[in-house]
């Protein structure tokens, strides 16, 4: 009778340590999942320090950093942004529902998944409107600044033809630091 006492045991341990690595696993998954989305986000605010819009130029307007397929990950990683200053202006974060209107919004940060409009559509209606994202074809799909996770690290690629139609101005050190520019000749 022993015996069958001790393997049940041992295959009840053996099974609570199969969930437990697993757990941890996921748990690993998850917090580079969310490490990525703040790194992504501190680009966004770094995108910020050197983007000027001329028309709204005044320093005490707040900065409306909007952002679409969000979910509480991408809302958390946005999170340290809420309230800091950029340029003298105060950052809001306003995650949007799917298909909401970006009126009132500077930056649109789309996650994957796509646009709920064509981001063409998006540039020719709001031209001050700053897009980021990180959909692997964002700036062939109209979008003005991707990012990219490339061999490990993350990279970014702008579209000077979209930003030289839009109601602000992107430092030239910022476009040096540009992966490609998506220019046409």
């Amino acid at each position: 009778m022993a015996h069958h006492d001790v393997r049940p045991r041992r295959y009840s341990a053996l099974r609570w340590l199969g969930l437990l690595l697993l757990f941890c696993c996921l748990q690993g998954s998850a917090d580079n999942s969310l490490r990525l989305e703040k790194l992504k986000a501190a680009y966004v605010f770094n995108f910020l320090k050197f983007t000027i819009w001329p028309l709204e130029g005044a320093r005490d307007m707040p900065l409306f950093v909007c952002l679409g397929n969000s979910d509480a990950r991408l809302q958390q990683a946005f999170t340290p942004l809420q309230g800091q200053q950029v340029n003298g202006r105060k950052i809001y974060i306003r995650p949007l529902p799917v298909k909401a209107d970006v009126a009132g919004c500077h930056v649109y940060y789309l996650r994957q998944g796509g646009a709920p409009v064509p981001l063409r559509t998006l540039a020719q209606r709001y031209p001050g409107l700053l897009t980021i994202g990180d959909d692997e074809n964002f700036i062939a799909d109209g979008g003005i600044i991707g990012l990219q996770e490339v061999e490990g690290r993350l990279q970014f690629a702008i579209n000077l033809d979209l930003i030289r139609q839009g109601h602000y101005t992107i430092s030239s050190q910022l476009l040096k630091l540009a992966r490609n520019t998506g220019m046409t000749p």
